[in-house]
């Protein structure tokens, strides 16, 4: 009895045992469960598939950069990635084989490729990217001849911009994995880069990859490509022309341009210098600062490179605020004629100064304009004339064309980085700007000839444009459609107009002043023969790194407007910092965008008409008469325009001409054939005619034998003598007799807005 109530009392203290496990253990298997099918499902269900497969990802094409005429700006090379497939390697001897072939095309370490190809844990190792096609080519070659089944060659795209520098702080650039790190490439980086496509790899429970059949394959989807309004041959001439001024005129902190299509705000070029090479943006393009970052301790460097790498990628034509100087009295102009405060009968007098306020503030000619016209005093760029218009529109309603004109705001150009205006930075408060307490009437004259605030190019552009086109301030942009990978057209951006700033008729009046402006007055440097080009000169000082370093500091700008009878484009150049002689806009900046008007006219079609003073002088192509009967070479010459010429010789037929066909000379010049003989081959020294007017240097080359193809300002209605700033070739320089040498003829342009 004594052993069945021991058995008894055993059992009961295991069952009670097993209970309290019980208890304890199937609440934590419970919250096991729950946690694994629950709480933490999500989790390990990737974990699991993350184990159980391998997710190798296929790069899409990445759109292309078309210009307004579909050619491309920046393209995605093909390219390959180099991958092997350990599991389809038959031996330790092919392993080899792929190990030493591999490293030796692609110019890797043997021991890294090899420890990739006896990876048998893996099915794809990838051993290279980006290859180009001619070492793919090799690559392919090797596969092939050894039959080498573990070898891959996965098709993938590089980015390739085929102008390099072209428009490069626009276009911007992408990094190694071809996303968009700068400009248009990372503003539309969600439109370009596509959608990634995708293999994913079965694996065993060993962790290798199984077999083909396991493997899903999901395509990649190309990005769509945009189409600008840039246009590749408008770009190029502003690029080229804003390179010379550049050189020419030492501009330290660079030069900036915009051209726009006035009626609708599409940009057709925009560009500074120096820029970059989107090939390689990480590479310091300007020699000196390069030299500089070399030159500086080890421990700066970096920053220093980071510093200059910054700057040349920046694009300031949109981000970079200045003061506008005299360029801005087209809007104060156009404000005072619009509210009635100006017209063409309106007279002013200008004795040199100005009394507002306490003040005195002087025009640029100190000794004064004397009595003038409101179309004089805008051809004078007279800093009196409009702080009087200024002052009769008033500080309330100028402010509020001020804000019309879109200059306390972003213009909304669809362009990474455009600056916002800083109100009481760039520009003055409502309350300072028309409260006398904070010296409104002074702040007011010094607005009305474009000084004492800032604005961006970008802003300076699309007023002026809106200004002339009729009244339309429109809303710049740059990305005019979306294309598929075909090139089909799939969307379309339409110009928008943001709000109408003044009439028709103010607009039409401005047209006629402005292009007198160029005609007459200190834009003459711009004066281009055959077209009617309008426009403004500007003289900017930069005051605040004036106050922070001493010393003067300016910037020179033009902004030109053509043809004046119907406006197709403006054109805004910026010198920043000229270190020659001269610095002052009418100066340096007009020729500049005469040059730039002078290729773009003919560009965009825009037919010529010459006036009499044009015709004179208007350098004419010389046709080829070489090989044609001598009386139908005379004939020929005839047509086009050249009336002077001389035969030399006795035979029938033309042997030789000077100058040679496809020159340019004025009409009026003599052009000598030449008939059975030879030409003389003596050589002349070019003389130096720096400062010699159009009549001055024809007389000295034609006594020498040689020709003029004029240039730049001639025809300009002026009482200013214009003279020889340019030619080419250089003095000194030893030619054969019948050569063309080309003169640019300009005025002093003496503005000291």
């Amino acid at each position: 009895m004594k052993a069945r109530a021991a058995n008894n009392e055993t059992i009961l203290r295991m069952l009670l045992i097993m209970a309290v496990m019980l208890l304890v253990i199937v609440p934590v298997l419970i919250y096991k469960m729950y946690t694994i099918q629950v709480r933490d499902a999500a989790d390990l269900q990737s974990k699991a598939i993350a184990q159980q497969t391998r997710d190798m990802l296929i790069s899409p094409v990445r759109g292309s950069i078309y210009d307004r005429n579909m050619l491309p700006l920046a393209i995605s090379a093909s390219v390959n990635t180099i991958v092997v497939s350990p599991a389809e390697i038959k031996d330790e001897a092919e392993a080899v084989l792929i190990a030493q072939g591999l490293s030796d095309i692609l110019g890797l370490e043997y021991d890294q490729v090899y420890k990739r190809t006896t990876n048998k844990k893996s099915y794809y190792e990838i051993i290279a990217r980006k290859v180009e096609k001619d070492i793919s080519d090799q690559v392919r070659a090797f596969k092939t001849e050894h039959r080498l089944a573990g070898i891959k060659l996965f098709e993938d795209t590089k980015r390739y911009y085929p102008y390099s520098n072209l428009a490069s702080n626009v276009i911007g650039f992408t990094n190694y994995d071809n996303e968009g790190q700068y400009g248009l490439e990372l503003r539309f980086e969600s439109v370009l880069e596509g959608v990634v496509g995708r293999i994913i790899t079965a694996k065993n429970n060993k962790g290798s990859e199984m077999p083909f059949y396991f493997e899903q394959y999901f395509d990649a989807q190309d990005g769509k490509s945009l189409v600008l309004t840039l246009d590749y041959g408008v770009q190029q001439i502003l690029e080229k022309q804003l390179e010379i001024a550049w050189e020419e005129n030492g501009c330290k902190e660079g030069v900036r341009g915009i051209v726009m299509d006035v009626k609708t705000g599409a940009i057709l070029a925009m560009a500074q210098k120096g820029d970059y090479d989107l090939n390689n943006p990480r590479t310091i393009a300007d020699q000196e600062k390069a030299a500089e970052i070399e030159a500086a301790p080890e421990d700066q460097r970096e920053a220093l490179r980071l510093q200059y790498m910054m700057e040349q990628w920046a694009n300031r034509p949109i981000q970079e605020p200045y003061e506008p100087g005299s360029v801005f009295k087209i809007l104060t102009a156009a404000i005072g004629m619009e509210e009635g405060k100006v017209g063409l009968n309106s007279h002013f007098s200008c004795g040199g100064s100005h009394k507002v306020g306490d003040r005195t503030i002087h025009c640029w000619k100190r000794i004064g304009h004397g009595s003038q016209t409101f179309a004089e005093a805008l051809q004078n760029s007279c800093n009196i004339a409009f702080m009087r218009i200024g002052a009769a529109t008033g500080n309330k309603t100028f402010y509020e064309y001020f804000q019309a004109f879109g200059l306390t705001e972003k213009t909304g150009v669809d362009m990474l980085g455009e600056i916002a205006p800083k109100r009481g930075i760039h520009y003055h408060t409502y309350q300072t700007f028309t409260d006398s307490r904070f010296g409104a009437e002074v702040t007011l004259a010094t607005y009305s000839f474009g000084q004492t605030f800032k604005i961006t190019p970008i802003q300076m552009i699309t007023a002026v444009s809106a200004v002339v086109n009729g009244g339309n301030l429109m809303r710049p942009y740059v990305v005019q459609a979306l294309a598929d990978e075909n090139g089909n057209i799939v969307e379309e951006y339409s110009p928008t107009v943001v709000r109408q700033v003044i009439s028709a008729q103010t607009s039409n009046t401005m047209r006629e002043l402005l292009e007198g402006v160029v005609s007459k007055g200190t834009g003459k440097n711009a004066y281009v023969p055959g077209y009617r080009v309008g426009g403004k000169t500007g003289t900017s000082e930069k005051r605040d790194k004036e106050v922070a370093l001493g010393g003067k500091y300016y910037i020179a700008s033009f902004l030109g407007i053509a043809p004046m009878d119907d406006p197709q484009v403006a054109v805004l150049v910026l010198l920043d910092e000229p270190s020659g002689a001269l610095h002052q806009g009418g100066q340096i900046a007009a020729p500049v965008v005469g040059r730039i008007m002078a290729e773009l006219m003919p560009y965009l079609n825009v037919q010529p008409i010459y006036s009499d003073t044009d015709l004179a002088r208007l350098a004419m192509e010389v046709p080829l008469t070489v090989g044609g009967d001598k009386d139908w070479a005379q004939y020929i010459l005839k047509q086009q325009g050249f009336t002077n010429v001389e035969v030399r010789g006795s035979g029938d037929k033309v042997t030789s001409q000077f100058p040679r066909s496809g020159s340019k000379i004025p009409t009026n010049s003599k052009v000598i054939l030449y008939c059975g003989i030879e030409p003389e081959k003596n050589l002349v020294k070019v003389p130096d005619l720096t400062g010699k007017t159009y009549e001055q240097a024809t007389k000295i080359l034609t006594n020498l034998g040689l020709y003029i193809s004029p240039g730049g300002a001639l025809g300009a209605q002026t009482d200013e003598i214009l003279t020889v700033k340019r030619q080419s070739p250089a003095k000194d320089t030893e030619v054969t007799v019948g050569t063309v040498v080309t003169a640019e003829f300009y005025g002093s342009a003496e503005v000291g807005e």
